[in-house]
């Protein structure tokens, strides 16, 4: 799965979620005669926010059944979707002519929803205005589905709670009788979605349930560990604290260990957890990966060994580097710790804090005012203090208006962007009240478990989580739970928000009833501040439907609307009718459906207008299923080969097709939906050498053939004959990069190569990169290709401070030699990249000696070089000051994503790519630095500006590249992914 489809599922679940949890309890199956129960726990859609204004829309529904005769008494709800948050807006009951109205309804999309006895239930999408909107929904007979749960023994669980999805999204849900069974009725067509779950026991999903069938479960008991504390000596360890924490265990809990050094913790559903042990100053390594299985028990032996205690001191950035006391101070043990250990600093900024297993042990720090910095990685031995330095935060202000110049008072604001080493930044204060919320809980220590007799001790009620949002629906959230609310603008639109993160940053923008709006960047430096205006639109609707290739109307299918400038992406599933609704949307948007076989697989995708203040309708076809295309691998004597990865991408725009398959013993493969299209296929198998392949959409011979693997070797060494350990090693070929690092002997093998022209880079730290060009010799994989030693030289160091064209330091300014980048992604810094701190210093390492010459880059001050640096090996150069030339303003993209190249023109005219950002999907996906930029996305490249704006777009999309490289074109299709000027 690529890292576009991840983001897809994770944020895609997380609204499913969301919408399912919410109509949980308002939609439930019962068992005739039974009270309305519901599935997981009581869950009620929230009303309508008293600051959503114009609720003047209205719905006139009328229920019908198959035949066209109307349904009375049927119950019709209209459940609005208000900034992805379901609200129930109003209900009504159908009179005798089957019609039911609902009135003061929020204009915005709107799930209209109709339950009747013995029907199944019907829903449909639409997007609510100032105008009366009428509706019909046809119900259908009921569908029903038996279901029986047993436990591990074969006797009946009474009581189990049921959950089942049909191709209407809203779960039906039901309980077990004393006999264990359960009849569900009001389910439309099959086939079902059954889950499964009994307290103290396994939850379980069964997929495909078809109707009439009986969904039979068995749900084993949970399981347990027992826990043996030791001292180093062997000996037991009485009353040493055990915590435990997993993912279905959390935050941790503890308990002690009896005289004989004993505890069992049982009722663990099925999982990982991770477990450790402590007593006074002792206390034993973690166990990240414990399994435990339903109805076993897991044994496990913990051994105390003497901790050690930490020494920080905190403080602030600068060269008086104040103390600051109550920062929060976390110590996390194997890097990132489910038992963290918390600490409060003192007034003059240190702590102690511990015992710990100094190995892989980091730190972080947290004060009001301040930016966190990323965890520190603690040294072993710990040495007597450890400084943790804190940068001071700044503020935004700024104001927020409509169209008209109104003001918006009530909108939403979060802070996005990147910090000036880009990492990312997610400024909302309701995060930072989460993360202290549950640093204050960490505080106390873990919850401890619940003696159970002979059971030991086991989880009991789940105690509240320390929260910062609005009202938790979990069911033991105490009352008085703080509750902090998100940065807002004021009654005149106005705001001032503070504390910020410095660097590149945009705010964004939210309101029920406005298009979600992104700022344009700015850069916010250490203790500054910074002004930002926005002006939000009504936006506009989009409704519509989805049919097969047979105009019949498919439900489940998962449609997607992203904007094309800014981070707006939503999606829905469609109803039972095939509808599908969204409301507040920018002007410009894509627009793409899938199956519900497949939700992950776009299979049409559409770039569309809406119009500001009014609707759209639209009907999206999917397309006739394309035949599979069918492919055999053999080697160059003919016999098949299995396990051969093929990477099948369609380099047809319009076709967003991305598909991994593998050959059997055959050496065949089928790639689904591809037959027609034209695809490059990227095939890589052990011990045979990485092909790729063009088809045009007309390609009839599907049979490729694949050499064996060549490597290449070499070694690394100083100028003086020492070995270099952990050198990097890289070859550019042309399927793309390939990394390598050195041993300690400093030699290298690079496995998995095609033979041909490739060019190489080596870079160790304290040392000048080496580039040079090499060829992979054809040795049908029989020997290594012998590449002539590397000496790297002691690396050169300048110092120097980066100023604007008015002499003022400048922060965040990316230093290096020959060119600086304009795109990066979004993450650590490139190596050979200074970035300038707030004074405008840039330390640059890593330099070959000689006279070279450095450019400085900083989105809002311009570009600078500095001719002409003398460097020598093993010397740091000093007092290097590059001013910056103010460049011609450019706008910025606001989309969420792009392709971390640089781009130039050549003195032929032509768009080329100058850098690209190491490790990036620009890399991987082939791109190299002189490739000459033909077509995006089927357009032609003809302007530096216009090819950039082209490479911009929504994170989950591809953009295809046709470019030439020496005297061949070829197409290519990469992922975009978040970057950073």
């Amino acid at each position: 799965m690529t890292a576009s489809e991840q983001r897809f599922v994770q944020k895609f679940d997380r609204i499913a979620q969301i919408v399912l949890r919410l109509f949980l309890a308002l939609f439930i199956a019962t068992l005739p005669g039974a009270s309305l129960r519901p599935v997981v726990y009581e869950r009620v859609a929230p009303p309508v926010p008293d600051d959503v204004r114009d609720r003047n829309a209205s719905v006139v529904a009328t229920v019908e059944n198959a035949d066209h005769t109307p349904i009375a008494n049927a119950r019709v709800r209209a459940l609005a979707v208000l900034d992805q948050t379901v609200h129930l807006a109003g209900e009504a009951m159908t009179d005798a002519k089957g019609v039911a109205s609902i009135t003061k309804l929020p204009r915005a999309a709107c799930w209209i929803v109709a339950d009747a006895p013995n029907h199944a239930r019907g829903s449909t999408m639409v997007v609510l205005d100032a105008a009366p909107r009428n509706v019909t929904l046809t119900l259908g007979a009921e569908h029903f589905i038996d279901v029986e749960v047993q436990d591990g023994h074969g006797s009946p669980l009474n009581a189990a709670e049921i959950e089942i999805v049909a191709t209407d999204p809203l779960p039906l849900g039901a309980r077990t009788s004393a006999d264990g069974k359960a009849h569900v009725g009001r389910l439309g067509a099959g086939p079902f979605i059954v889950t499964a779950r009994a307290a103290g026991y396994e939850e379980v999903t069964r997929r495909g349930v078809a109707e009439g069938s009986v969904a039979r479960f068995v749900l084993r008991r949970l399981g347990a560990v027992a826990v043996h504390v030791v001292g180093e000596d062997g000996s037991p360890v009485p009353s040493a604290h055990v915590q435990i924490a997993g993912v279905q265990l959390w935050p941790a809990r503890v308990a002690e260990t009896d005289a004989k050094g004993d505890v069992r913790i049982a009722a663990l559903p099925d999982g990982e957890y991770a477990l450790r042990a402590s007593k006074d100053s002792r206390v034993s390594a973690i166990e990240l990966a414990v399994d435990v299985h339903g109805g076993e028990d897991q044994h496990l032996t913990l051994t105390l060994v003497q901790g050690a205690f930490v020494s920080l001191h905190v403080v602030e950035d600068g060269v008086d580097a104040n103390p600051i006391a109550d920062a929060a101070v976390t110590v996390a043990e194997s890097g990132v710790s489910p038992f963290p250990i918390e600490a409060v600093t003192a007034k003059d900024g240190r702590v102690r804090i511990g015992p710990i297993l100094p190995a892989n042990a980091t730190v972080s720090a947290r004060a009001d005012g301040f930016v966190a910095p990323g965890a520190v990685v603690l040294p072993d031995p710990l040495p007597g203090e450890i400084p943790i330095v804190l940068t001071r935060a700044g503020a935004l202000e700024g104001r927020v208006v409509d169209a008209r110049g109104f003001p918006i008072d009530g909108a939403t604001i979060e802070v996005v962007g990147t910090d000036f080493n880009g990492a990312p930044i997610d400024d909302d204060p309701r995060h930072r009240a989460f993360r202290a919320a549950h640093f204050e809980a960490n505080l106390a220590g873990p919850t401890a478990l619940i003696p159970m007799g002979e059971l030991g001790v086991m989880p009991g009620p789940v105690p509240a989580i320390p929260h910062a949002f609005a009202n938790s629906s979990a069911p033991n959230a105490p009352a008085q739970s703080p509750l902090v609310a998100p940065w807002v603008t004021r009654e005149d639109g106005t705001f001032r928000i503070e504390p910020v993160s410095p660097g590149r940053v945009r705010i964004v923008v939210r309101h029920p009833q406005f298009v979600e709006t992104i700022s344009d960047v700015v850069s916010l430096h250490s203790g500054g501040e910074a002004h930002v205006d926005v002006v939000m639109h009504a936006g506009g609707g989009l409704e519509g439907k989805v049919v097969d290739a047979s105009s019949h109307v498919v439900a489940g299918a998962r449609v997607t609307v992203s904007a094309t400038r800014g981070a707006l992406e939503r999606s829905e599933v469609t109803g039972d009718d095939g509808t599908f609704a969204f409301a507040s949307l920018p002007p410009d948007v894509w627009i793409g459906a899938a199956g519900p076989d497949d939700p992950l697989q776009t299979l049409v995708r559409l770039a569309i207008t809406v119009p500001e203040r009014d609707s759209r309708s639209i009907t999206l076809t999917l397309p006739a299923p394309r035949k599979q295309l069918d492919l055999q691998v053999i080697d160059d004597r003919g016999y098949p080969i299995d396990a051969v990865q093929i990477t099948a991408l369609s380099i047809d725009p319009s076709s967003p097709l991305r598909a991994t398959t593998f050959t059997d013993a055959r050496g065949e493969a089928h790639v689904a939906n591809a037959k027609g299209l034209a695809l490059r296929l990227e095939l890589s198998a052990p011990a045979h050498a990485p092909k790729i392949v063009s088809f045009d959409a007309a390609q009839a011979d599907t049979r490729i053939v694949m050499g064996r693997a060549e490597s290449a070797a070499g070694e690394v060494r100083s100028s003086r004959g020492d070995p270099i350990e952990n050198a990097e090693v890289v070859f550019y070929t042309q399927m793309g990069a390939r990394h390598t690092r050195t041993d300690a002997q400093g030699v290298f093998t690079l496995t998995g190569l095609s033979s041909g022209s490739a060019h190489c880079r080596v870079r160790a730290k304290g040392f000048a990169p080496l580039e040079r060009d090499a060829t992979i010799a054809a040795h049908d994989g029989a020997r290594p290709t012998d590449v002539p030693r590397f000496e790297l030289e002691e690396e050169a160091v300048v110092e120097g401070i980066v100023i604007d064209a008015r002499g003022n330091p400048v922060q965040g300014a990316r230093v290096s030699e020959g060119v600086a980048a304009t795109y990066v992604q979004a993450g650590s810094t490139p190596p050979g990249v200074a970035v300038t701190d707030r004074t405008g210093k840039f330390r640059l390492s890593e330099l070959a000696a000689g006279t070279v010459t450095l450019e400085a880059y900083a989105a809002d001050a311009g570009r600078g070089r500095e001719p002409g640096v003398k460097l020598s090996s093993g010397r740091t150069t000093t007092d290097v000051r590059i001013t910056l030339a103010s460049e011609k303003p450019t706008s910025e993209s606001n989309a969420s994503g792009g392709v971390a190249v640089t781009l130039g023109v050549s003195d032929a005219g032509e768009i080329v790519i100058v850098d690209v950002a190491e490790g990036s999907a620009a890399e991987r996906g082939g791109l190299v630095p002189g490739d000459v930029v033909l077509e995006v996305d089927g357009e032609k490249a003809a302007t530096l500006s216009g090819t950039r704006t082209k490479l911009n777009g929504p994170v989950a999309d591809d953009v295809v590249l046709k470019i030439r490289r020496a005297e061949t074109e070829t197409a290519l299709r990469i992922e975009r992914e978040p970057v950073r000027r």
